[in-house]
């Protein structure tokens, strides 16, 4: 099974290159010193600098007109999509953040965050689909809201969904906001602007000594789930005192990020 979905996803990895302007510009490039790019630097506002270090799967890399546009892409064993309510918890803010210091290092204007999941994923079957099982290994993610941006990502694509990544096109030629995964170029800056924010507020909390305990609860899941200091740290939802963190009930993105 494992040979199996290794064999598909290079193939379709392969097929979505060889259908895009987008070409491979490096893959596993780190963040630290000594490495591809140093430390990703974060001022504190007492002074102190905090350095982050991680690792890149993989950055592509396009020229649209007169401009430079690069996109990330994040290799998943499980689905994994981005959802804008975790980006302003702080939760989902690796890919993001890695694609802002790329831009700035490299002098790159920003396509997108995506992920893409090395599983065999089986679409269930319905009465509007053959008998035979149907797999998908389309991308999934967050795009810049620009039609030659997301051409430039599958060429082939003139109408109705991408088979590469989650965008559709109407019967106009424009892109459908309700049917895809977009936002505007000036949203995705902001969305850039806000994750150095929280991850500076992290960072300080962190230096500071902060570690409430308040884990967050979304889908059922909690961060004590994996978490290997439950005898340390004791939470326990029947002490009045202890509360999770509520992601799906703060719906804080479009209040936050977009506010001047």
């Amino acid at each position: 099974r494992l040979s199996k979905v290794v064999y598909e996803s290079v193939t379709y990895i392969v097929e979505q290159l060889r259908n895009s302007k987008f070409k491979l510009y490096g893959h596993e490039l780190e963040f630290k010193e000594g490495a591809t790019y140093k430390p990703i630097t974060i001022d504190l506002e007492d002074g102190r600098k905090v350095e982050l270090t991680g690792k890149i799967d993989r950055a592509d890399i396009a020229e649209i007109g007169d401009e430079k546009f690069v996109r990330i892409i994040d290799y998943k064993s499980s689905v994994r999509d981005l959802d804008l309510n975790q980006v302003v918890a702080g939760l989902q803010i690796q890919l993001i953040s890695y694609l802002d210091a790329i831009t700035e290092n490299e002098k790159l204007n920003p396509a997108g965050v995506l992920y893409f999941n090395l599983i065999d994923t089986i679409i269930k079957n319905s009465k509007n689909m053959a008998d035979e099982e149907i797999k998908e290994y389309k991308m999934k993610g967050l795009i810049v809201a620009d039609i030659d941006i997301i051409k430039a990502m599958d060429t082939k694509l003139e109408k109705g969904f991408s088979d590469t990544v989650p965008v559709y096109i109407d019967r106009d030629g424009n892109v459908s906001n309700n049917r895809s995964s977009v936002i505007s170029k000036e949203k995705f800056e902001s969305l850039q602007k806000y994750a150095k924010k929280i991850v500076k507020e992290i960072s300080s909390d962190i230096m500071n000594g902060k570690i409430d305990i308040k884990p967050y609860y979304m889908n059922k899941k909690t961060g004590c789930d994996f978490c290997e200091y439950k005898s340390i740290c004791g939470f326990d939802i029947n002490n009045n005192e202890n509360e999770e963190f509520d992601v799906q009930k703060t719906k804080v993105f479009k209040y936050i990020m977009f506010k001047k």
